[in-house]
């Protein structure tokens, strides 16, 4: 099993296990996008241009800074009377300029579940040929390769599974920090 997992991480890919005694063992590998054709969405976030894969994505509608924060600054969304959190990729990226008074949500399923992305602007569909980054980025987790666009800028493209898990990550966070701050029942 050594061997197959520094394989597939010097591929840049990820290997979960997941195990439940008595009915056995998940093997779920990720292996990045590489020289390959896929059909994606084209996203501009802080002048940069972004691709996520076409086929994960469910929806995208806007957001906008004037309406009730309520719900935005606790990150999620009401998409159509379901509560879907989301991920504001101007704060994962550090981006530095204001943002724009309408942002767009890019509504992902992934395992079934959906998250949100939150960028500047939605471009539209965009066939993509994806090539590997090199070594000088394989420590950017968040992007599994990148793409040359018709005008000759770069594209990069996001890893969404591992963008998904920082999200699940911080929701469960928050949820063991909100049951933590919960007054315990008395007991009589």
């Amino acid at each position: 099993m050594d061997v197959v997992r520094s394989a597939i991480i010097d591929l840049r890919g990820r290997i979960e296990v997941e195990s439940e005694a008595g009915k056995g063992s998940c093997f779920r590998v990720t292996l990045p996008l590489t020289l390959a054709i896929i059909e994606g969405l084209l996203l501009e976030l802080d002048g940069s241009k972004y691709v996520v894969p076409l086929a994960i994505v469910e929806e995208c509608m806007e957001i906008r800074a004037d309406r009730d924060r309520t719900q935005a600054d606790r990150g999620i969304i009401d998409v159509r009377g379901e509560l879907v959190p989301y991920l504001r990729l101007r704060s994962w990226f550090g981006a530095r300029s204001a943002r724009p008074p309408v942002e767009q949500v890019v509504v992902v399923n992934v395992r079934n579940e959906r998250y949100g992305f939150v960028v500047d602007h939605v471009i539209g569909q965009h066939q993509t040929v994806v090539k590997a980054l090199g070594r000088m980025f394989e420590d950017i987790r968040e992007l599994s390769g990148a793409t040359i666009l018709g005008d000759g800028a770069v594209a990069l493209i996001l890893d969404v599974g591992l963008l998904v898990e920082h999200l699940r990550r911080t929701i469960e966070r928050e949820r063991d920090e909100s049951r933590q701050e919960e007054p315990a029942l008395a007991t009589t």
